[in-house]
């Protein structure tokens, strides 16, 4: 065994994220400091937060000490176990997912890049079918307990800002929410899942009675594409366009008009 692996297994690998995470380099900080200044267009101070995914917390770190309610649901109990370490009583963290009812789901993991752990089916078939996704094994399944959008709203107030980052499972935790709130980001992926994410858009413009706006940002960006946000039928004609299908992944934002 290398000398990595070794300190691997002695370790595990949460206490090795969790010793880098105070070790970090100047592009991470920088990193950090630009979705703070992301997100403040969306977060104040003493509003409410929804981290749909939190996975280990990248859209957390930014906001930890900026006196906004975090509420992190993350499936995971890896994760919630590195949340919870890093964190402590600073933010809420719910060990479950999200979708269109309260009930009990199958949850993929993928052990060997469980950021690409999901409970869509479809959507690992479809990114394995693709090639994007060739390497990684989905070899584990677990049985989660879900909540919805309407019963985190019931418990925790309205939120200013959620962001779902659910790996196909997006149009599920929309389901899961029959009234507007202020913004939201929703992860694509692209071309595989066209037809989804349009599923998305058209529900939350019903949703919101076409009184919405969007914009997204490529990959893992924080800078918006669209010089200015698009009303739904602009949307919809971006999504369809080559452009955007060539972004391959990235988060589209949806706010109230």
């Amino acid at each position: 065994m290398n000398i990595k692996n070794l300190v691997k297994s002695l370790l595990g690998i949460n206490n090795i994220k969790f010793i880098k995470s105070w070790f970090r380099s100047s592009k991470e900080k920088k990193l950090i400091k630009k979705r703070k200044e992301f997100y403040s267009q969306f977060l104040i101070p003493n509003s409410v937060f929804f981290d749909i995914g939190a996975n280990y917390g990248n859209r957390i770190e930014p906001l930890i000490n900026e006196n906004i309610k975090i509420i992190a649901v993350e499936p995971q109990e890896e994760c919630v176990r590195f949340l919870k370490k890093k964190y402590g009583n600073k933010i809420t963290i719910l060990q479950n997912g999200v979708g269109e009812k309260i009930e009990t789901k199958l949850l993929y993991i993928s052990t060997n890049a469980n950021i690409l752990s999901s409970f869509s089916k479809d959507w690992i078939n479809s990114t394995k079918e693709s090639g994007r996704f060739k390497n990684i094994i989905w070899n584990e399944t677990r049985e989660i307990e879900m909540v919805t959008l309407d019963y985190l709203i019931s418990k925790f107030g309205s939120p200013s800002f959620i962001k779902i980052d659910v790996e196909g499972f997006e149009l599920e935790v929309l389901k899961g929410l029959t009234q507007s709130v202020k913004s939201l980001s929703l992860e694509y992926t692209v071309p595989e899942r066209k037809d989804a994410l349009l599923d998305c858009l058209c529900y939350l413009n019903t949703l919101y009675n076409s009184n919405i706006m969007f914009n997204y940002c490529k990959t893992e960006f924080t800078e918006f594409s669209l010089s200015h946000w698009v009303n739904y039928n602009d949307m919809i004609e971006e999504v369809n366009s080559t452009a955007f299908l060539n972004t391959k992944f990235g988060d589209v934002y949806v706010k109230l008009n």
